[in-house]
């Protein structure tokens, strides 16, 4: 039986990030968008986008969060 965890976060006042962390967002932010690899991620062609339909969870009411920058 495994054991669920869940965690609050109060997002107007989140937790600081650990040197770790801040190190490896500088570390990735100077890395080009060229070292990407896409290769798992398949083609979004024509026949992707005729069969495309709105996500029907998408609540556009709800409260968004500001993306850091």
């Amino acid at each position: 039986m495994s054991k669920m965890v869940t965690y609050e976060v109060d997002i107007s006042n989140p937790p600081a990030l650990t040197p770790e962390q801040q190190a490896e967002i500088e570390a990735l932010l100077k890395r080009p968008d060229s070292d990407i690899d896409y290769s798992d991620i398949p083609p979004l062609d024509e026949k992707f986008w005729a069969n495309a339909v709105r996500n029907p969870y998408l609540d556009p009411a709800r409260k968004r969060t500001k993306k850091a920058g």
